[in-house]
C-alpha cells in the first residue's frame, strides 16, 4: 500500500516506502554492530545498495540446515518512517522493531542502514523427556508483513498512515528421515532395557527381548527427500585379516526407498570363531558424520548406545 500526499512548500509530493535489498558476504563484511548487538550498513554504502534489486519475497532455497538470511532495509521515499515491525508465522526476525529509518532527503540524519535477519529452522526440537524433534520436510511457504507509519503536517493538522506490506516467504527444508523397522514395528517403539554386561562393564539399552536371530526382517527405510549414506561394520573381520576395513556395506539409501538388513545383522555367534559368518556385520551407522552407531549387536541382543538416537542433518532424533 502507498499514500502519497503533497508537501505543502511545492516540493515533490511526500511518499514513505521501505523496500528489503538481499545482501551478500561482501556487502556484511562491511557491517557495523551495536552495542546491542544489531547490525547496520553505512550510510557510504548507499549508492551501491541502490543499485541492487529489491526483494518481492524472500526464498530459503533448499535448505539442508537451519538458515539466515539477510536484508538490507531501505527508506526510499521522501519523508522519515517510524515504528518499523515484522511479523511472521515461522521466522526468527532481528530485530523485531526498529523506531526510525530517516530518508536520504532529510540530509545529514541518514548515518546507517539498518540489516534485518530472517531465520528459518530446519529442526525445532520438542521439550520435555522423551520428546522427538518436529522435521517436516518439503516445501514451505509462509508471509512475512512489514508495517510502518508516517506523518504529514500541514499549517492545521498532522495526518498519520499506517502501511503494511507483505512478503511471500517460500523454500524447501531437505532431509533424509530414517526409520528403522524390526519385525514390522518401529525400533522406537519397542519397550527398553538398560542392562550392564560382565563383559568389559559394558552399559546399554536394548529393547527388551528382541534378538537378530528371532526377528523377522530388520529394514530401513529412508522417508525423506534427499538420499543419505549407510554403513554396515563389523570390527570382528580383523580376527581374519588384520588389513580388512571391516566394511560390509557402504551405500546410499535414497529418498522413499528401502534396504532390507535382515541376513546382515543377524550373527549370534561372533564371540566364537568357530562359527562366525565372514560376511555379517555388526554395527549399523546412518549418516557419514555420526560418531556414534545407532544400532548394533551385543551378546546376540539389538542394541543402542545411550539412547535410541538417529542423526538427522546436525541434530539428534531422540527418544527414550
Amino acid at each position: 500500500t502507498l499514500f502519497t500526499a503533497c508537501d505543502p512548500s511545492g516540493n515533490d509530493p511526500l511518499m514513505a516506502e521501505l523496500r528489503l535489498v538481499p545482501l551478500t558476504t561482501g556487502d556484511l563484511a562491511k557491517a557495523v554492530v551495536d552495542e546491542a548487538g544489531n547490525q547496520y550498513l553505512p550510510a557510504s554504502e548507499i549508492s551501491t545498495i541502490m543499485a541492487k534489486a529489491t526483494s518481492a519475497d524472500i526464498d530459503f532455497g533448499n535448505m539442508a540446515a537451519t538458515r539466515t538470511l539477510q536484508y538490507v532495509l531501505m527508506n526510499v521515499g521522501n519523508t522519515d518512517v517510524y515504528d518499523i515491525t515484522f511479523a511472521a508465522n515461522d521466522l526468527t526476525i532481528h530485530p523485531s522493531n526498529i523506531a526510525l529509518v530517516p530518508t536520504p532527503d532529510e540530509g545529514g540524519d541518514l548515518i546507517a542502514l539498518p540489516i534485518v535477519s530472517f531465520t528459518k529452522e530446519h529442526v525445532l526440537p520438542v521439550s520435555g523427556v522423551g520428546s522427538l524433534l518436529d522435521m517436516g520436510i518439503g516445501a514451505f511457504t509462509d508471509v512475512m508483513s512489514l508495517s510502518y507509519n508516517y506523518n504529514i503536517a500541514d499549517t492545521a493538522s498532522i495526518d498519520s498512515f499506517d502501511i503494511t506490506d507483505d512478503y511471500t516467504v517460500s523454500g524447501a527444508k531437505m532431509g533424509a528421515v530414517i526409520e528403522v523397522w524390526v519385525s514390522g514395528k518401529k525400533w522406537e517403539n519397542y519397550s527398553v532395557v538398560q542392562t550392564t554386561y560382565d563383559y568389559n562393564d559394558i552399559s546399554m539399552l536394548y529393547p527388551e527381548v528382541l534378538y537378530p536371530s528371532q526377528s523377522d526382517t530388520i529394514i530401513v527405510i529412508n522417508s525423506g527427500n534427499v538420499p543419505m549414506q549407510m554403513r554396515l561394520i563389523n570390527p570382528y573381520l580383523t580376527n581374519y585379516d588384520p588389513e580388512h576395513d571391516c566394511i560390509i556395506l557402504d551405500t546410499l539409501i535414497q529418498p522413499d526407498a528401502q534396504i532390507d538388513l535382515s541376513d546382515k545383522l543377524r550373527n549370534e555367534y561372533y564371540f566364537d570363531n568357530s562359527g562366525d559368518d565372514e560376511t555379517r556385520g555388526n554395527i549399523l551407522i546412518i549418516g557419514a558424520q555420526s560418531e556414534q552407531p545407532y544400532i548394533f549387536t551385543l551378546l546376540n541382543k539389538i542394541c543402542t548406545t545411550g539412547c535410541l538416537g538417529l542423526r538427522i542433518g546436525e541434530y539428534y532424533h531422540e527418544a527414550y
